[in-house]
C-alpha cells in the first residue's frame, strides 16, 4: 500500500478521515476515504500501488468486465447495458454536427461500445489496462485495444469525442491524465465523463456500504463541484450534467447486499434517490458531463 500526501485534486497537504469502507468484490479487506481539509475531494488513502492495484480487480464478480451474467445483479446489469449501449452512441452522434467522426474510448473495457460506434461509422480507439479485458475486445469484438500511456502519443486535437464511461474514479494520476485528454480533443471537440456522485441521496443512506465506494479500485470519489474543479485546472468547461438514472437502483441493489439489507428495499431507495435528485439540482446517483474547451478570451 502507498500513502498520498497531498490532495489529488487540490495538492493540500492534509485530509481527515471520513468512512472506512470494505472491498466487497474481491479481498475483503478495509480501506480508508479522506477528505481534503482545504476543498473536501474524498479518495481512498492508503490505497494499492500501481503493481498491486491489478489482483484487485480479479475476480469473476467484477461486473464491468464480464460479458456473461450469473447472479441476478449479473443479468440486471446485462439488460441495462445493452440499453446504454443503444444511448451513449446516440448521444455522441448528437455532440457533432455531422456525425460520425473520431472517438476516444479511454477506459473502454471489453469493447462494447467501442464496436457498436465502429458498426455505425465512427473511426473509433479504445484505451483499457486490464489485459484480460484487452483479450475479450480481440476474441469477441476483433479490436485492437491499447494500454492507457498510448494516450500520450496520440495526435493533437484529433478526435471529436472522449469518452470515460465509470473511469475516472479509477485513475491514479487525475492532472495527467486530463492533460493528455485535453491536449488530443479537438478544438470543438466533447469530453464525456459519466462518474459516481458521492452526495446523492442513496451514497447518504447507504453510508460505508455505498457501492458507488467501490474501494480500492475506485481511487477518488467525485462530487459535481469536484469534476468542476479538476477540469477548470485545465482549460476546460462543464457545460452540461445529466442524470444517470439507472444507476441508482442497480448500485442501490448491489449496496443492500452489501449491508446484508432487505433487497425489495433498493429500489424504492433509489427511486427516493432519483426523485430527489429531481429537485435538487445534481445530485443523482451517477452523472454525466459534457465538458469542452474553454472559450473565454
Amino acid at each position: 500500500m502507498i500513502s498520498v500526501d497531498r490532495c489529488p485534486l487540490c495538492d493540500h497537504e492534509t485530509a481527515r478521515h471520513v468512512l472506512t469502507c470494505r472491498d466487497h468484490t474481491v479481498s475483503g479487506e478495509p480501506f480508508t476515504i479522506v477528505e481534503c481539509d482545504r476543498c473536501g475531494f474524498r479518495f481512498t488513502n492508503p490505497r494499492p500501488s500501481a503493481d498491486e492495484l491489478g489482483r484487485y480487480y480479479q475476480s469473476e464478480d467484477y461486473t464491468p468486465h464480464q460479458d456473461t451474467g450469473q447472479t441476478l445483479i449479473d443479468t440486471l446489469y446485462q439488460w441495462v447495458r445493452h440499453y446504454t449501449l443503444w444511448s451513449k452512441r446516440r448521444l455522441v452522434a448528437s455532440l457533432i454536427d455531422r456525425p460520425p467522426g473520431r472517438l476516444l474510448d479511454f477506459g473502454c473495457g471489453t469493447g462494447g461500445f467501442l464496436a457498436r460506434c465502429q458498426a455505425h461509422g465512427w473511426d473509433a480507439h479504445g484505451l483499457e489496462p486490464d489485459p484480460t479485458a484487452q483479450d475479450v475486445a480481440l476474441e469477441k469484438h476483433g479490436l485492437t485495444v491499447e494500454p492507457p500511456d498510448r494516450i500520450a502519443t496520440l495526435p493533437a486535437d484529433h478526435f471529436d469525442v472522449i469518452t470515460l464511461w465509470h473511469v475516472l474514479e479509477h485513475v491514479a494520476a487525475l492532472h495527467d491524465t486530463v492533460e493528455h485528454l485535453t491536449r488530443t480533443l479537438a478544438p470543438s471537440g466533447t469530453l464525456v465523463v459519466a462518474v459516481p456522485n458521492c452526495a446523492s441521496l442513496d451514497a447518504q443512506f447507504y453510508g460505508e456500504h455505498w457501492a458507488g465506494y467501490d474501494v480500492p479500485r475506485h481511487l477518488s470519489h467525485f462530487r459535481p463541484r469536484d469534476v468542476r474543479r479538476l477540469f477548470d485546472r485545465h482549460g476546460l468547461t462543464v457545460e452540461a450534467v445529466r442524470p444517470m438514472r439507472l444507476d441508482a437502483f442497480y448500485v442501490s441493489l448491489l449496496s443492500e447486499g452489501y449491508c446484508d439489507g432487505w433487497l425489495p428495499r433498493a429500489p424504492l431507495v433509489a427511486l427516493g434517490s432519483t426523485l430527489w435528485a429531481a429537485r435538487h439540482k445534481h445530485r443523482s446517483s451517477a452523472q454525466l458531463y459534457l465538458i469542452r474547451h474553454d472559450e473565454t478570451p
